[in-house]
């Protein structure tokens, strides 16, 4: 490698090489760093991706959980509207039978709160539970108006309610009781309690911000959890997302999206499905603060890694750098003096009579001046004993240095 000449007429050392070590620094931790930024990118797909498993795997377990649970009170009002049927075909049948068979059915459907039946009135006749024998009329609910208007309604669930005799939150699954002539006679009705369907969605990992909801096709919320704060104030809400709502008019079975929940203000991702065979959606939400903190936690470790490994090079770097500078400084002083003893060196032009010395410049100088100004020799001036003479010719001959 040469060098070059500055402007004092020295040469300096070449910055190339330092300058291809900082870019290799510079591309290296910035390698690094898009690593990391790539690997970050690629954990958070990996997270998402198993809260969409999770939810979905979730939805679809509490989805048979719910058509099983109402499937059953189904079986149980099916089996007491077939009983009173055949009984209204009897008129010798006896009342108290009717009592004690509701009772063995409800027996079989433990997830039922009470089993009964009311008549053409409305007003509950039989029946099993500790208010059994309280008459209660039932004419004025949406469920008995539409079985007694409608003699092929089938099955029908009721919006959410508080019971007259339980005195709280249910959901009633009914059917259309009738004489032989079909006329009507009556409905057989089978109680859920919602606090059940709570506690059942309470024993779900989701999280300690996830949520599951259950709601009717109206978006109208059936049940919660966590429910909201006081219990039962949000029953029968149709205060939904943007994003679900849009789900439920596309008409899918099933779908993943993204929101945040109007209730609490918290982002999460939702699995939700049509409950197969029954009118309710079924919500499933994972929020991201749970599913995303080992991704946080990744975050910090993997840019924590490339922040020290950054300030590892920088130091290193700059070690060298000041390896390069102490090199470069005496390489420039060990060529100064070259340059200084060059100078010196070769054929001088010097007066044979003065002993003058003449520079590069054409200038004639003193001796001592051309040497004092080209090394660090230093002078002091006497006289010689045979100058001294010549000088001096009438002294002793004893002279000393001046």
């Amino acid at each position: 490698m040469t060098t070059a000449p500055d402007s004092h007429g020295t040469t300096r050392a070449p910055r190339p090489r330092m300058v291809r070590l900082g870019a290799g620094f510079l591309v290296l931790n910035l390698f690094v760093v898009v690593m990391a930024a790539v690997s970050v990118r690629t954990s958070l797909r990996n997270h998402q991706e198993r809260a969409i498993a999770t939810a979905q795997n979730l939805s679809l377990v509490l989805d048979h959980y719910v058509a099983d649970t109402l499937g059953k009170a189904d079986l149980a009002v099916s089996a007491v509207k077939d009983e009173v049927e055949r009984r209204l075909a009897d008129p010798k049948a006896n009342a108290q039978d009717l009592d004690a068979f509701i009772q063995r059915q409800h027996a079989r459907v433990p997830s039922l709160l009470a089993l009964r039946t009311a008549n053409a009135e409305g007003v509950i006749d039989h029946g099993s539970g500790q208010e059994a024998k309280t008459r209660v009329s039932s004419a004025d609910r949406e469920h008995f108006i539409k079985l007694r208007d409608d003699p092929g309604a089938g099955v029908v669930v009721s919006k959410p309610l508080v019971g007259r005799l339980t005195g709280s939150w249910v959901v009633i699954v009914a059917r259309r009781l009738e004489h032989p002539d079909h006329r009507f006679a009556g409905m057989a009705i089978g109680v859920i309690a919602l606090g059940d369907l709570q506690k059942a969605f309470s024993a779900l990992d989701v999280g300690s911000r996830g949520s599951v909801a259950l709601r009717d096709l109206d978006l109208g919320l059936v049940a919660r959890y966590p429910e909201p704060v006081p219990a039962g104030t949000a029953v029968g809400s149709q205060v939904v997302s943007r994003e679900f709502r849009a789900f439920a008019q596309s008409g899918r079975q099933a779908g993943i999206y993204r929101a945040l929940t109007p209730f609490d203000q918290v982002q999460r991702t939702f699995s939700v499905r049509r409950v197969q065979g029954w009118p309710y959606y079924l919500v499933v939400g994972l929020a991201e603060q749970d599913y995303l903190r080992g991704w946080w936690r990744e975050v910090y470790r993997e840019f924590g890694e490339a922040a020290l490994f950054l300030c590892l090079t920088l130091v290193v770097f700059l070690l060298l750098r000041r390896t390069w500078l102490r090199q470069r400084a005496a390489h420039e002083h060990l060529e100064r003096l070259l340059a200084e003893v060059k100078t010196l060196g070769g054929m001088l032009p010097i007066c044979s009579h003065c002993k003058k010395i003449r520079d590069d410049k054409g200038y004639w100088n003193q001796l001592e001046a051309y040497l004092n100004e080209h090394t660090e020799a230093e002078f002091t001036h006497g006289i010689c004993p045979d100058c001294a003479k010549e000088v001096f010719p009438r002294s002793s001959g004893k002279h000393t240095t001046l």
